[in-house]
């Protein structure tokens, strides 16, 4: 993986990672396959708003790095996602009118990284970033980030 994204493979591994309450950025299903594991996989990213995409079988080879991924991958979030509220909560401690930073399209994690960094010592409260179409933090930045600071995933 070229950013250490936090992968699962396997289909009871999803599971529990979703009935563990983990963050799931996304998962890459087989297309086609319907059986009852992957259906209960499909459900518990419906219940988060979990990313699904269906893709070929040689996809998914590709994205696996044991070879035994049994139809599904999961990527998930190197960071726990704040909400809104807790953004504002942070401001209101403070006693300061709210400074979040809204992104959107940023592809890059390097480039997000940069992008928090300087919110960051900008003292900005937290950085809202989008659900799809934008990078997703990584393990990479997350010894980075200071754990005060919020981050939110939102959903256009």
């Amino acid at each position: 993986m070229a950013y250490e994204e936090l992968t699962i493979e396997g289909r009871n591994a999803v599971i529990e990672a979703f009935r563990a309450g983990k963050t799931v950025d996304k998962i890459f299903v087989l297309e086609g396959c319907k059986d009852g594991p992957i259906q209960t996989v499909l459900r518990e990213a419906k219940k988060q708003s979990t990313i699904v995409n269906f893709v070929k079988k040689e996809r998914l080879d590709q994205l696996s790095e044991t070879g035994k991924h049994q139809g599904v991958i999961a990527h998930l979030a190197a960071y726990e996602y704040s909400t809104v509220e807790e953004i504002m909560d942070r401001a209101a401690q403070k006693g300061e009118a709210p400074f979040v930073i809204l992104l959107d399209g940023i592809e890059d994690p390097h480039n997000l990284g940069s992008i928090i960094r300087t919110a960051n010592q900008a003292g900005a409260h937290g950085v809202i970033i989008p659900k799809r179409r934008a990078v997703g933090l990584t393990a990479l930045w997350q010894r980075h980030l200071q754990e005060r600071f919020i981050i939110l995933r939102w959903q256009r």
